[in-house]
């Protein structure tokens, strides 16, 4: 038996269905658009939910740049540098997100990157210090971490 087709969705289910999708987590506008185009409605219906959900502050790049920043520093151990290009991505105001990652404790940023280093020290094979410090000092780079931060830390800690 042949499965029939979905009936398409009104613009006011389907803003429902978008309401609910920005509620569940912080959203970008880029996510918002990228979503609704998977709606059979006109490009209009799909611009006036848009609004909405700004106006009514369902969706908000300020708020998700700052949770994303928030995060990544703390979730996944991401530095500022693999954070920002992330951001751009999402189609996100560079002041936007200078000002989302000034939010950062510094002090807790540089701790989280000790201690992702010395999780890191256990597992790396090297011949001598200094390749280890590099495969140490490229890991850390790969995460988003600037390069003076981490040769900082990798001269005072290991």
């Amino acid at each position: 038996m042949a499965k029939q087709s979905a009936k398409p969705l009104t613009p006011d289910q389907v803003l429902d269905k978008m309401a609910k999708y920005c509620a569940y987590q912080e959203r970008c506008v880029k996510d918002v658009r990228d979503k609704l185009k998977a709606f059979e409605i006109s490009e209009e219906e799909k611009t006036k939910i848009l609004d909405y959900l700004l106006d009514n502050r369902f969706v908000n790049d300020e708020r998700y740049a700052k949770a994303f920043v928030r995060g990544k520093v703390n979730q996944s151990g991401w530095g500022v540098n693999k954070i920002r290009f992330h951001l751009i991505q999402k189609g996100i105001d560079k002041d936007t997100i200078e000002e989302a990652l000034g939010q950062t404790d510094e002090e807790a940023y540089r701790q989280r990157l000790i201690e992702i280093l010395e999780t890191k020290s256990k597992t790396v094979k090297a011949a001598n210090d200094f390749e280890k410090k590099r495969k140490l000092a490229t890991y850390a780079m790969q995460k988003g971490f600037e390069g003076s931060l981490v040769w900082e830390v990798l001269k005072e800690y290991f």
